[in-house]
């Protein structure tokens, strides 16, 4: 088998700049909004480990200052009046089960409110005050406050859906960096870029109090974050690394760290009890403070003191962002270096580390599996790769892992750049090569491309027809193999059929110069209708009749291009006939979420993979699961389960020379699996009572085996013996030399191709870090 190790792929994950949880008000679920730099917003889910569910594009100019959701939780006193208690009880429980609300607001001026299922902007306002630096929610979610480029903060009003302009507090010296609510919502704490923290009364909108912080040389320190305690205790973060506790009714300070950050400290959060408090920043060191209580001599109690607790240092670059979520005993981060970072908040500083994959959870690159290419996807940008040809060895045999030479190095044969300003959400390119189509959340596009083999040049035509169907945008786009069909997962989450076999006659390319001249004077009185393209079916299934409240996440389609399969955030699967038009079965929603759909290339069979490892066999055209399925589900190897914990699976890959042989793959590890042969079911160890007929040498060897085990310092040398022992009893064959895998597939009998993007490539193209030189280093 010949594998194409792919690393030219130019893919940089964007900066993080803000991190933010749903409020606890709402029960149902808790999920991450995570605010990236080129304009996207991550949408993570942790119920099975943190995983990236879906992502709001971004665009140009589109940089995400501030993410914060909302959540109402009191009733208005509009609807108050006239009220009974029981009614007043019934709307409010109506209330609490509306789902929260996102707002972000950057550098353009504009507060959107995003829908989360069709990620399309649902209102849209200007700030009035130009750039926005920070935002906050009021605690009983009917008023968003943002600090402004003109020193003002603005509120807006958020209760019963609203979005509208309330009014402006007193104007401040400066911008306003930093702002947060205090915990009975009567006030409002702010930073400045001037050394001044304000509290201003809400009700009056005037400054109540005012804390001037250090400054050096009459510089003015910029107070970067705010954090206000359950007790009403101020903490402070400033450019200066100062981390400051201050007594908001006095406005003296409490305590202040001046030492433990070496430069600007960015973030800041705490417990809700107040408890603990993290910050961190520039110096990239994250630092956890909590209070002590002394006793004197005689037993008595003192005040309590701020100390510091524990530090660690988890990224790369700056951190821009903190967050605590009790509800998972979690402590997040983000920043710079584009990766979230997870760890167990109560064992901090020693606590499991996990840092999150940096790259989306579904692959951007598609191939054409005929002309051998490979597409990427970019922000705004496609590029298509034309994949080398090596050369031949004939008969000769190669030792596994043998560097073998191109014939015909890998070539990039286009980049195409979109003119709209929006990224890309999904794009696919069909099995001959001949269409690209490409979607944002406003439009899509779609291109025809011809081939001269002997130039090696690409001629691509904009198929304007698409335009005529008005299909606003699409979540998942993808084409059948025979290349005559166009599958439009849409962002109303209805499934569109478009037949492409009439506009591929006049885009096809084939017609000679003699033939366009005959027909240029016929060109005017022709019928362009001939050449549209066809609607052939919507599948509204995923909508249930109703407004939907899912994003259809996952498409496949069989070899043979008759089945459809289809799957949503809601864990629905639905499957249908492409020959008939057809809706033909649902599977049954599992337990555990899916991360991938994918057809058996050789049978109607569908290949599910979700988020527990766990992987399920379905038989369409039986409407029900696979042998296999039933038999081992529920027998699935613990060691393989785990693997869970150090990635998630993102797809699977078939050989079409090895028919009962699939390729589960991660960005970690690469796991083969034989269903032609039987799992070794292994009894759990019990311990062994003494037999006279056993040999005592026996049962000491036996012991020092277990012993090794157990003692085993190496960890890297126990997954390698826990492999070995699920390649044996399982026939699950776990390959881990490939790190950083973005995509994996095989192009045919003989050959693979594996798109990998190293760590080491994306901090080349980070901004350099903070670096402090150390006496005698």
């Amino acid at each position: 088998m010949e594998l194409h190790r792919c690393r030219f792929v130019n893919y940089v994950p964007s900066a993080i700049n803000c991190l933010a949880l749903t409020p606890n008000t709402y029960k149902p679920y808790t999920l991450l909004a995570c605010g990236r730099e080129n304009g996207d917003i991550d949408i993570w889910d942790p119920r099975e480990g943190w995983y990236l569910k879906k992502t709001i594009p971004g665009g140009s100019n589109q940089s995400v200052e501030t993410v914060v959701w909302s959540h109402q939780n009191v009733i208005t006193e509009d609807e108050d009046e006239n009220l009974t208690p029981k009614e007043r009880e019934k709307l409010l429980k109506q209330q609490l089960l509306l789902e929260p609300r996102l707002f972000i607001s950057g550098l353009n001026g504009l507060i959107t409110e995003y829908d989360i299922h069709t990620l399309l902007p649902k209102n849209e306002v200007s700030s009035n005050g130009g750039p926005v630096w920070c935002a906050a929610v009021n605690h009983k979610g009917t008023i968003l406050a943002v600090g402004c480029e003109d020193g003002c903060i603005r509120l807006f009003d958020i209760a019963d859906g609203n979005l509208e302009y309330l009014r402006s507090l007193d104007r401040q010296d400066g911008r306003i960096l930093s702002l947060t609510w205090s915990y009975d919502d009567s006030s409002i704490i702010s930073g400045s870029s001037v050394s001044i923290i304000h509290c201003l009364d809400v009700k009056s909108g005037q400054i109540s109090r005012r804390i001037t912080v250090d400054k050096i040389r009459g510089e003015d320190t910029l107070v970067w974050a705010l954090e206000v305690l359950k007790d009403g205790t101020i903490v402070s973060g400033d450019s200066l690394g100062n981390v400051q506790f201050w007594d908001s009714k006095m406005g003296t300070l409490i305590k202040g760290y001046k030492e433990v950050h070496k430069a600007d400290v960015l973030c800041l959060t705490s417990t809700d009890d107040g408890a603990y408090v993290f910050s961190s920043g520039v110096d990239r060191k994250i630092v956890r403070f909590s209070t002590v209580t002394n006793t004197n001599q005689k037993g008595r109690k003192g005040k309590e003191q701020w100390v510091v607790a524990g530090e660690r240092r988890y990224h790369s670059h700056d951190v821009r962002s903190l967050l605590v979520c009790e509800q998972y005993n979690t402590l997040l981060s983000g920043g710079v270096d584009t990766t979230v970072v997870t760890c167990e908040l109560n064992s901090f500083p020693f606590g499991k580390v996990v840092h999150q994959q940096s790259f989306p959870s579904k692959p951007l690159i598609q191939l054409s599996k005929d002309k051998k290419l490979m597409m990427c996807q970019l922000n705004n940008t496609l590029e298509l790769w034309k994949l080398g040809d090596i050369v031949s060895h004939g008969k000769e045999k190669l030792h596994l892992g043998t560097q073998l030479e191109f014939e015909k190095m890998n070539k990039k044969l286009l980049a195409l750049n979109l003119k709209n300003d929006n990224n890309i959400i999904s794009s696919t390119i069909s099995q001959d090569g001949s269409w690209i189509a490409v979607s944002t959340i406003e439009e899509i596009k779609l291109f025809h491309i011809n081939y001269n083999d002997k130039s090696s040049k690409v001629e691509i035509k904009k198929v304007r027809e698409i335009e005529k169907l008005q299909i606003s945008g699409a979540h998942k786009l993808l084409f059948t193999p025979c290349s005559t069909k166009l599958i439009v997962a849409g962002i109303d989450s209805i499934i569109y059929v478009l037949d492409l076999s009439n506009v591929e006659k006049k885009y096809n390319g084939n017609n000679s110069d003699n033939e366009m001249e005959v027909n240029e004077a016929e060109a005017e009185e022709e019928d362009e209708s001939q050449y549209d393209l066809i609607l052939l079916k919507a599948f509204e299934q995923h909508t249930n009749g109703a407004t939907s409240d899912c994003t259809i996440c996952s498409l496949a389609i069989s070899s043979d291009s008759q089945w459809l399969a289809s799957g949503d955030t809601n864990n629905n699967i639905y499957v249908f006939n492409l020959d008939t038009l057809l809706y033909h079965s649902k599977l049954p929603i599992f337990s555990s979420y899916h991360t991938s759909i994918s057809f058996h290339p050789l049978s109607a069979t569908i290949v599910v993979t979700c988020l527990s490892n766990e992987f399920y066999i379905y038989d369409v055209e039986e409407k029900g699961f696979a042998n296999w399925t039933k038999e081992y589900l529920n027998r699935l190897p613990e060691t393989f389960l785990k693997l869970n914990e150090k990635s998630k699976l993102m797809g699977v890959s078939f050989n079409v020379s090895e028919p009962n042989t699939m390729t589960l793959w991660s960005s970690e590890y690469l796991c083969q699996i034989d269903l032609s042969k039987p799992i070794n079911i292994q009894t759990p160890n019990r311990k062994r009572r003494f037999n006279e007929n056993t040999e005592p040498n026996v049962l000491e060897e036996e012991k020092k085996e277990e012993n090794n085990t157990r003692n085993m310092v190496n960890s890297e040398d126990h997954e390698r013996n826990e492999f070995k022992k699920l390649k044996q009893n399982y026939h699950f064959s776990v390959i881990t030399r490939y790190k950083q895998v973005m995509f994996m597939d095989y192009i045919n009998e003989s050959e693979s191709v594996i798109v990998e993007r190293p760590w080491f490539s994306i901090l080349e193209k980070l901004p350099q870090n903070f670096y402090r030189h150390k006496y005698g280093t």
